[in-house]
Protein backbone atom coordinates (compact mmCIF):
# COMPACT_ATOMS: atom_id res chain seq x y z
CA UNK A 1 0.00 0.00 0.00
CA UNK A 2 1.51 3.60 -0.71
CA UNK A 3 0.24 6.06 1.89
CA UNK A 4 0.20 9.81 1.73
CA UNK A 5 0.69 10.00 -1.65
CA UNK A 6 0.12 13.38 -3.21
CA UNK A 7 -2.72 13.19 -6.17
CA UNK A 8 -1.48 14.94 -9.56
CA UNK A 9 -4.02 15.50 -12.51
CA UNK A 10 -4.49 12.69 -14.65
CA UNK A 11 -3.38 10.23 -12.03
CA UNK A 12 -3.59 6.11 -12.98
CA UNK A 13 -3.71 4.06 -9.85
CA UNK A 14 -3.26 0.10 -9.85
CA UNK A 15 -2.52 -0.84 -6.10
CA UNK A 16 -4.03 0.40 -2.33
CA UNK A 17 -3.51 4.10 -2.04
CA UNK A 18 -4.16 6.75 0.80
CA UNK A 19 -3.59 10.08 -0.04
CA UNK A 20 -2.06 12.76 1.54
CA UNK A 21 -4.53 15.34 3.47
CA UNK A 22 -5.05 18.67 1.60
CA UNK A 23 -6.86 20.54 -1.37
CA UNK A 24 -5.89 19.45 -4.87
CA UNK A 25 -7.02 21.07 -8.08
CA UNK A 26 -7.74 18.37 -10.67
CA UNK A 27 -8.83 18.81 -13.82
CA UNK A 28 -8.57 15.60 -15.29
CA UNK A 29 -8.79 13.53 -12.07
CA UNK A 30 -8.03 10.08 -10.91
CA UNK A 31 -8.50 6.60 -12.53
CA UNK A 32 -8.69 3.26 -11.21
CA UNK A 33 -6.78 1.09 -13.61
CA UNK A 34 -6.58 -2.21 -11.81
CA UNK A 35 -8.97 -4.63 -10.03
CA UNK A 36 -9.23 -4.91 -6.44
CA UNK A 37 -8.07 -1.30 -5.66
CA UNK A 38 -9.01 0.41 -2.28
CA UNK A 39 -8.54 4.57 -2.06
CA UNK A 40 -8.79 6.01 1.03
CA UNK A 41 -9.15 9.74 0.43
CA UNK A 42 -7.57 10.37 3.78
CA UNK A 43 -9.42 13.61 4.03
CA UNK A 44 -7.65 15.04 0.92
CA UNK A 45 -10.15 17.34 -1.12
CA UNK A 46 -10.45 17.01 -5.59
CA UNK A 47 -10.79 20.59 -6.72
CA UNK A 48 -12.45 20.86 -10.52
CA UNK A 49 -13.89 24.57 -10.93
CA UNK A 50 -14.73 23.68 -14.83
CA UNK A 51 -17.62 21.34 -13.75
CA UNK A 52 -16.26 18.60 -16.13
CA UNK A 53 -15.48 14.67 -15.79
CA UNK A 54 -15.14 13.14 -12.46
CA UNK A 55 -12.80 13.39 -9.59
CA UNK A 56 -12.40 9.30 -9.53
CA UNK A 57 -13.09 6.84 -12.02
CA UNK A 58 -13.10 3.21 -13.29
CA UNK A 59 -13.94 1.29 -16.27
CA UNK A 60 -13.83 -2.68 -16.47
CA UNK A 61 -12.64 -2.95 -12.88
CA UNK A 62 -13.94 -5.11 -10.08
CA UNK A 63 -13.42 -5.28 -6.47
CA UNK A 64 -12.88 -1.08 -6.07
CA UNK A 65 -13.31 0.74 -2.67
CA UNK A 66 -13.34 4.83 -2.70
CA UNK A 67 -13.32 5.63 1.07
CA UNK A 68 -12.87 9.60 3.42
CA UNK A 69 -12.36 11.15 0.09
CA UNK A 70 -14.20 14.40 -0.29
CA UNK A 71 -14.78 16.26 -4.49
CA UNK A 72 -15.77 19.86 -5.47
CA UNK A 73 -16.85 21.47 -8.52
CA UNK A 74 -16.41 18.12 -10.91
CA UNK A 75 -19.66 16.95 -13.61
CA UNK A 76 -19.54 13.93 -11.22
CA UNK A 77 -17.69 13.17 -8.48
CA UNK A 78 -16.88 9.89 -8.58
CA UNK A 79 -18.06 7.14 -12.31
CA UNK A 80 -18.09 3.81 -12.99
CA UNK A 81 -18.46 2.16 -15.69
CA UNK A 82 -19.43 -1.47 -16.65
CA UNK A 83 -17.52 -2.63 -13.28
CA UNK A 84 -18.10 -5.56 -10.44
CA UNK A 85 -18.44 -4.96 -6.39
CA UNK A 86 -17.95 -1.18 -6.40
CA UNK A 87 -17.54 0.02 -2.43
CA UNK A 88 -18.04 3.72 -1.82
CA UNK A 89 -18.14 4.75 1.73
CA UNK A 90 -17.99 7.84 4.02
CA UNK A 91 -17.16 10.39 0.54
CA UNK A 92 -18.28 13.93 0.64
CA UNK A 93 -19.52 15.23 -3.20
CA UNK A 94 -19.98 19.31 -3.59
CA UNK A 95 -20.93 21.16 -6.35
CA UNK A 96 -21.32 18.81 -9.36
CA UNK A 97 -22.54 20.48 -12.78
CA UNK A 98 -25.87 21.57 -12.92
CA UNK A 99 -28.65 22.50 -15.63
CA UNK A 100 -30.26 26.00 -16.10
CA UNK A 101 -33.24 26.63 -13.06
CA UNK A 102 -36.42 28.24 -13.74
CA UNK A 103 -37.10 27.50 -17.11
CA UNK A 104 -36.26 24.36 -17.33
CA UNK A 105 -38.32 21.09 -17.02
CA UNK A 106 -36.27 17.84 -16.33
CA UNK A 107 -36.01 14.79 -18.23
CA UNK A 108 -36.26 11.71 -16.96
CA UNK A 109 -35.21 9.31 -19.80
CA UNK A 110 -31.70 10.74 -20.76
CA UNK A 111 -29.25 7.78 -22.26
CA UNK A 112 -26.57 7.41 -20.29
CA UNK A 113 -25.03 9.73 -23.08
CA UNK A 114 -26.97 12.88 -21.74
CA UNK A 115 -26.78 12.00 -18.22
CA UNK A 116 -27.26 14.63 -16.02
CA UNK A 117 -24.46 15.82 -13.31
CA UNK A 118 -24.80 14.36 -9.96
CA UNK A 119 -22.59 12.83 -6.56
CA UNK A 120 -22.00 9.06 -8.11
CA UNK A 121 -22.73 7.90 -11.21
CA UNK A 122 -23.01 3.98 -11.42
CA UNK A 123 -23.27 2.82 -15.21
CA UNK A 124 -23.47 -1.06 -15.59
CA UNK A 125 -22.28 -1.85 -12.23
CA UNK A 126 -22.70 -5.18 -10.80
CA UNK A 127 -22.76 -5.61 -7.34
CA UNK A 128 -21.52 -3.07 -4.51
CA UNK A 129 -22.52 -0.54 -1.95
CA UNK A 130 -22.52 3.15 -1.60
CA UNK A 131 -22.92 4.00 2.23
CA UNK A 132 -22.50 6.76 4.71
CA UNK A 133 -21.49 9.37 2.00
CA UNK A 134 -22.80 13.29 1.74
CA UNK A 135 -24.23 14.16 -1.94
CA UNK A 136 -26.20 17.54 -1.09
CA UNK A 137 -26.52 20.71 -2.16
CA UNK A 138 -25.91 20.02 -6.11
CA UNK A 139 -28.20 18.56 -8.77
CA UNK A 140 -28.60 14.75 -7.72
CA UNK A 141 -27.31 12.95 -5.75
CA UNK A 142 -26.71 9.22 -7.17
CA UNK A 143 -27.29 7.79 -10.40
CA UNK A 144 -27.86 4.45 -11.41
CA UNK A 145 -27.92 3.24 -15.24
CA UNK A 146 -28.25 -0.75 -15.86
CA UNK A 147 -27.02 -1.54 -12.00
CA UNK A 148 -28.12 -4.35 -10.19
CA UNK A 149 -27.40 -5.69 -6.74
CA UNK A 150 -26.01 -2.21 -5.75
CA UNK A 151 -27.24 -1.34 -2.06
CA UNK A 152 -27.25 2.42 -1.46
CA UNK A 153 -27.84 2.99 2.47
CA UNK A 154 -27.37 6.01 5.00
CA UNK A 155 -26.33 8.42 2.53
CA UNK A 156 -27.76 12.46 2.89
CA UNK A 157 -29.30 13.45 -0.58
CA UNK A 158 -31.05 16.40 0.37
CA UNK A 159 -31.06 19.60 -0.91
CA UNK A 160 -30.74 18.83 -4.46
CA UNK A 161 -32.39 20.28 -7.63
CA UNK A 162 -33.04 17.65 -9.33
CA UNK A 163 -32.97 13.35 -7.82
CA UNK A 164 -32.11 12.28 -4.19
CA UNK A 165 -31.34 8.34 -5.92
CA UNK A 166 -32.52 7.79 -9.59
CA UNK A 167 -32.76 4.80 -11.10
CA UNK A 168 -32.69 4.01 -14.68
CA UNK A 169 -33.09 0.02 -16.12
CA UNK A 170 -31.69 -0.65 -13.01
CA UNK A 171 -33.24 -3.70 -10.85
CA UNK A 172 -32.40 -5.69 -7.65
CA UNK A 173 -31.28 -2.52 -6.13
CA UNK A 174 -31.41 -1.94 -2.45
CA UNK A 175 -32.29 1.47 -1.56
CA UNK A 176 -32.66 2.09 2.18
CA UNK A 177 -32.34 4.60 5.21
CA UNK A 178 -31.41 7.73 2.81
CA UNK A 179 -32.21 10.94 3.87
CA UNK A 180 -33.05 12.46 0.58
CA UNK A 181 -35.20 15.94 1.97
CA UNK A 182 -36.13 18.56 -0.15
CA UNK A 183 -35.20 17.60 -3.62
CA UNK A 184 -37.36 19.83 -5.43
CA UNK A 185 -36.83 22.51 -8.27
CA UNK A 186 -38.68 25.75 -8.56
CA UNK A 187 -40.51 25.92 -12.65
CA UNK A 188 -42.10 28.72 -14.98
CA UNK A 189 -44.92 27.39 -16.71
CA UNK A 190 -44.09 28.87 -19.76
CA UNK A 191 -47.85 28.86 -21.11
CA UNK A 192 -48.62 30.96 -18.18
CA UNK A 193 -45.39 32.48 -16.42
CA UNK A 194 -47.14 30.97 -13.11
CA UNK A 195 -44.24 29.55 -10.81
CA UNK A 196 -44.60 25.81 -9.06
CA UNK A 197 -42.11 23.93 -6.87
CA UNK A 198 -42.38 20.21 -9.52
CA UNK A 199 -40.54 20.17 -12.63
CA UNK A 200 -40.21 16.05 -12.04
CA UNK A 201 -37.70 16.67 -9.25
CA UNK A 202 -38.29 13.90 -6.37
CA UNK A 203 -36.08 12.21 -3.59
CA UNK A 204 -36.36 8.94 -5.85
CA UNK A 205 -36.84 8.08 -9.22
CA UNK A 206 -37.35 4.90 -11.24
CA UNK A 207 -37.95 4.93 -15.09
CA UNK A 208 -37.33 2.60 -17.98
CA UNK A 209 -37.86 -0.73 -16.72
CA UNK A 210 -36.13 -0.74 -13.06
CA UNK A 211 -37.79 -3.66 -11.18
CA UNK A 212 -37.79 -5.79 -8.13
CA UNK A 213 -35.72 -3.20 -6.05
CA UNK A 214 -36.27 -2.84 -2.09
CA UNK A 215 -36.65 0.65 -0.96
CA UNK A 216 -37.18 1.01 2.43
CA UNK A 217 -36.53 3.31 5.35
CA UNK A 218 -35.70 6.10 3.04
CA UNK A 219 -36.49 9.66 4.30
CA UNK A 220 -38.13 11.88 1.30
CA UNK A 221 -39.63 15.12 2.86
CA UNK A 222 -40.90 17.78 0.94
CA UNK A 223 -39.97 16.47 -2.35
CA UNK A 224 -41.36 17.52 -5.82
CA UNK A 225 -42.71 14.35 -5.84
CA UNK A 226 -41.31 12.24 -2.77
CA UNK A 227 -40.94 8.88 -5.04
CA UNK A 228 -41.50 9.02 -8.54
CA UNK A 229 -41.90 5.48 -10.74
CA UNK A 230 -42.57 5.71 -14.43
CA UNK A 231 -43.00 3.05 -16.95
CA UNK A 232 -43.90 5.43 -20.01
CA UNK A 233 -41.54 7.80 -21.81
CA UNK A 234 -44.74 9.69 -22.92
CA UNK A 235 -43.05 9.41 -26.59
CA UNK A 236 -44.51 6.25 -27.38
CA UNK A 237 -41.66 3.95 -25.04
CA UNK A 238 -42.95 1.59 -22.34
CA UNK A 239 -40.87 0.06 -19.81
CA UNK A 240 -42.97 -1.00 -16.97
CA UNK A 241 -40.80 -0.77 -13.55
CA UNK A 242 -42.48 -3.75 -12.12
CA UNK A 243 -42.62 -5.57 -8.91
CA UNK A 244 -41.14 -2.67 -6.16
CA UNK A 245 -41.04 -3.33 -2.86
CA UNK A 246 -41.78 0.35 -1.25
CA UNK A 247 -42.36 0.16 2.60
CA UNK A 248 -41.29 2.14 5.66
CA UNK A 249 -40.72 5.18 3.50
CA UNK A 250 -41.50 9.12 5.01
CA UNK A 251 -42.75 10.94 2.13
CA UNK A 252 -44.33 13.88 3.36
CA UNK A 253 -45.09 17.35 2.61
CA UNK A 254 -44.41 17.08 -1.24
CA UNK A 255 -46.12 20.18 -3.19
CA UNK A 256 -47.19 17.53 -5.81
CA UNK A 257 -47.63 13.83 -4.75
CA UNK A 258 -45.63 11.90 -2.09
CA UNK A 259 -46.24 8.99 -3.89
CA UNK A 260 -46.44 8.68 -8.11
CA UNK A 261 -46.14 5.09 -9.24
CA UNK A 262 -47.63 4.64 -13.33
CA UNK A 263 -47.46 2.81 -16.12
CA UNK A 264 -46.39 -0.81 -13.94
CA UNK A 265 -47.50 -3.55 -12.61
CA UNK A 266 -46.86 -5.48 -9.12
CA UNK A 267 -45.40 -2.86 -7.35
CA UNK A 268 -46.13 -2.62 -3.03
CA UNK A 269 -46.53 -0.04 -0.89
CA UNK A 270 -46.81 -0.56 2.46
CA UNK A 271 -46.20 1.29 5.80
CA UNK A 272 -45.42 4.68 4.04
CA UNK A 273 -46.63 8.27 5.56
CA UNK A 274 -48.24 10.36 2.44
CA UNK A 275 -49.45 13.05 4.52
CA UNK A 276 -49.47 17.03 3.97
CA UNK A 277 -49.41 16.92 0.00
CA UNK A 278 -50.87 17.71 -2.70
CA UNK A 279 -51.65 14.08 -3.33
CA UNK A 280 -50.70 11.66 -1.30
CA UNK A 281 -50.70 9.19 -4.25
CA UNK A 282 -51.54 9.16 -7.50
CA UNK A 283 -51.21 6.22 -9.29
CA UNK A 284 -52.50 5.83 -13.27
CA UNK A 285 -52.50 2.74 -15.69
CA UNK A 286 -51.21 0.19 -13.21
CA UNK A 287 -51.79 -3.18 -12.41
CA UNK A 288 -51.70 -5.88 -9.30
CA UNK A 289 -50.12 -2.86 -6.71
CA UNK A 290 -50.92 -3.26 -3.16
CA UNK A 291 -51.15 -0.74 -0.96
CA UNK A 292 -51.51 -1.60 2.45
CA UNK A 293 -50.89 0.01 6.09
CA UNK A 294 -49.92 3.28 4.83
CA UNK A 295 -50.88 6.58 6.25
CA UNK A 296 -52.60 9.08 4.21
CA UNK A 297 -53.34 12.33 5.79
CA UNK A 298 -54.56 15.98 5.23
CA UNK A 299 -53.87 15.39 1.64
CA UNK A 300 -55.10 19.14 -0.05
CA UNK A 301 -57.23 17.08 -3.55
CA UNK A 302 -57.08 13.56 -2.46
CA UNK A 303 -54.91 10.79 -0.49
CA UNK A 304 -55.14 8.16 -2.38
CA UNK A 305 -56.25 8.88 -6.53
CA UNK A 306 -55.99 6.06 -8.98
CA UNK A 307 -56.94 6.05 -12.41
CA UNK A 308 -57.30 3.65 -15.54
CA UNK A 309 -56.09 0.48 -13.48
CA UNK A 310 -57.20 -2.79 -12.25
CA UNK A 311 -56.32 -5.48 -10.22
CA UNK A 312 -55.28 -3.81 -6.68
CA UNK A 313 -55.52 -4.54 -3.12
CA UNK A 314 -56.14 -1.43 -0.93
CA UNK A 315 -56.43 -2.39 2.52
CA UNK A 316 -55.76 -1.34 6.11
CA UNK A 317 -54.66 2.08 5.37
CA UNK A 318 -55.07 5.49 7.44
CA UNK A 319 -57.07 7.90 5.15
CA UNK A 320 -57.99 10.99 6.62
CA UNK A 321 -58.84 14.97 6.62
CA UNK A 322 -58.04 14.52 2.56
CA UNK A 323 -60.15 16.56 -0.14
CA UNK A 324 -61.17 13.05 -1.29
CA UNK A 325 -60.09 10.06 0.49
CA UNK A 326 -59.78 7.29 -2.03
CA UNK A 327 -60.80 8.17 -5.91
CA UNK A 328 -61.05 5.86 -8.20
CA UNK A 329 -61.78 7.93 -11.49
CA UNK A 330 -61.44 7.15 -15.10
CA UNK A 331 -61.65 10.08 -17.11
CA UNK A 332 -60.06 8.90 -20.92
CA UNK A 333 -57.61 10.80 -23.05
CA UNK A 334 -54.98 10.19 -25.25
CA UNK A 335 -52.53 7.73 -24.07
CA UNK A 336 -55.51 5.03 -23.97
CA UNK A 337 -54.13 4.17 -27.95
CA UNK A 338 -51.16 3.56 -26.50
CA UNK A 339 -52.35 1.87 -23.25
CA UNK A 340 -54.93 -0.80 -24.88
CA UNK A 341 -56.47 -2.50 -21.82
CA UNK A 342 -56.59 -0.10 -19.28
CA UNK A 343 -60.09 1.84 -20.68
CA UNK A 344 -61.67 1.68 -16.90
CA UNK A 345 -60.49 1.43 -13.45
CA UNK A 346 -62.03 -2.56 -12.46
CA UNK A 347 -61.56 -5.39 -10.20
CA UNK A 348 -60.56 -3.42 -6.69
CA UNK A 349 -60.61 -5.24 -2.70
CA UNK A 350 -60.87 -2.21 -0.47
CA UNK A 351 -61.09 -3.60 2.66
CA UNK A 352 -60.05 -2.77 6.39
CA UNK A 353 -59.39 0.81 5.88
CA UNK A 354 -60.57 3.85 7.72
CA UNK A 355 -62.00 6.75 6.06
CA UNK A 356 -62.56 9.33 8.13
CA UNK A 357 -62.61 13.82 8.11
CA UNK A 358 -62.48 13.44 4.27
CA UNK A 359 -64.50 15.42 2.39
CA UNK A 360 -65.86 12.49 0.56
CA UNK A 361 -64.50 9.03 1.82
CA UNK A 362 -64.60 7.00 -1.35
CA UNK A 363 -65.06 8.52 -4.64
CA UNK A 364 -65.86 5.93 -7.59
CA UNK A 365 -66.85 7.52 -11.00
CA UNK A 366 -66.65 6.98 -14.62
CA UNK A 367 -65.93 9.91 -16.64
CA UNK A 368 -68.44 11.35 -19.16
CA UNK A 369 -65.59 10.87 -21.89
CA UNK A 370 -65.74 7.21 -21.84
CA UNK A 371 -68.79 5.42 -22.99
CA UNK A 372 -69.75 2.11 -23.33
CA UNK A 373 -67.72 0.95 -20.60
CA UNK A 374 -67.79 2.05 -16.61
CA UNK A 375 -65.92 1.05 -13.67
CA UNK A 376 -66.96 -2.29 -11.68
CA UNK A 377 -65.92 -4.95 -9.92
CA UNK A 378 -65.11 -2.68 -6.68
CA UNK A 379 -65.29 -4.89 -3.70
CA UNK A 380 -65.68 -3.06 -0.62
CA UNK A 381 -65.70 -4.75 3.07
CA UNK A 382 -64.92 -4.62 6.61
CA UNK A 383 -63.78 -0.41 5.92
CA UNK A 384 -64.72 1.67 8.51
CA UNK A 385 -66.54 5.73 7.05
CA UNK A 386 -66.24 7.77 9.98
CA UNK A 387 -67.12 12.04 10.11
CA UNK A 388 -66.71 12.29 6.19
CA UNK A 389 -69.41 15.29 4.65
CA UNK A 390 -69.97 12.31 2.29
CA UNK A 391 -69.01 8.67 3.09
CA UNK A 392 -68.95 6.87 -0.64
CA UNK A 393 -69.62 8.33 -3.54
CA UNK A 394 -70.49 6.17 -7.13
CA UNK A 395 -70.87 7.53 -10.23
CA UNK A 396 -71.46 5.63 -13.44
CA UNK A 397 -70.00 2.07 -11.73
CA UNK A 398 -71.45 -1.51 -11.75
CA UNK A 399 -70.53 -4.75 -10.55
CA UNK A 400 -69.89 -3.21 -6.88
CA UNK A 401 -69.99 -4.53 -3.89
CA UNK A 402 -70.44 -3.41 -0.59
CA UNK A 403 -70.61 -5.59 2.75
CA UNK A 404 -69.57 -5.21 6.48
CA UNK A 405 -68.57 -1.83 6.31
CA UNK A 406 -69.04 0.44 8.86
CA UNK A 407 -70.42 4.32 7.87
CA UNK A 408 -70.66 6.56 11.15
CA UNK A 409 -71.74 10.41 11.49
CA UNK A 410 -71.16 11.05 7.77
CA UNK A 411 -72.38 14.98 7.94
CA UNK A 412 -74.65 14.51 4.67
CA UNK A 413 -74.98 10.90 3.68
CA UNK A 414 -73.19 7.31 4.15
CA UNK A 415 -73.41 6.60 0.44
CA UNK A 416 -74.44 8.51 -2.63
CA UNK A 417 -75.69 6.46 -5.71
CA UNK A 418 -75.41 8.53 -9.05
CA UNK A 419 -76.93 7.50 -12.51
CA UNK A 420 -78.21 4.42 -10.94
CA UNK A 421 -74.64 2.58 -10.39
CA UNK A 422 -75.07 -0.93 -10.09
CA UNK A 423 -73.85 -0.89 -6.34
CA UNK A 424 -74.92 -3.89 -4.31
CA UNK A 425 -75.20 -3.04 -0.35
CA UNK A 426 -75.34 -5.84 2.00
CA UNK A 427 -75.01 -6.08 6.02
CA UNK A 428 -73.31 -2.69 6.44
CA UNK A 429 -73.88 -1.13 9.72
CA UNK A 430 -75.20 3.07 9.59
CA UNK A 431 -74.95 4.70 12.69
CA UNK A 432 -75.84 8.50 13.25
CA UNK A 433 -75.51 9.40 9.50
CA UNK A 434 -77.48 12.71 8.56
CA UNK A 435 -79.01 10.17 5.79
CA UNK A 436 -77.57 6.69 5.00
CA UNK A 437 -78.17 5.83 0.90
CA UNK A 438 -79.10 8.38 -1.21
CA UNK A 439 -79.97 8.46 -5.26
CA UNK A 440 -79.48 10.37 -7.40
CA UNK A 441 -80.03 10.77 -11.69
CA UNK A 442 -77.37 13.38 -12.07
Amino acid sequence: MKINVVPVDGMVITEDTTFAPGVYPLRQGITIGANGVTLDGGGALLVNAAHEGAAVRAENQANITIRHLSTSGFYHGLRFDHCQNVSVENVRVRDTAEIEGIDTFLYLWNPIEQVYGGAILLHDVQGGVVRNSDFQHQMNGVLLYGCSNVTIENNNGSFNSGWGVYLNASSDNVIQTNQLDFCDRVYRRPENGSIRVEADAAGIVLVEGSSRNTILKNSALCGGDGIYICGYDFKGGKRPCNDNLVEDNDFRLSPNNAIEASFSQGNIFRRNDCSRSNYGVWIGYARDYVLEDNHVEFNRWCGISIEHSDHFTIRNNRILTNGQGLRLFTRGGEVLEIWRGWETNHDFLIEGNLFENNRIGFDGYTGPEIQGIEGHGYVLTGNTFRDNRVGARFHRISDTRLSGNTFAKNVEQAVLLVAQPGVMLNDNTFQDNAAEVIESLA
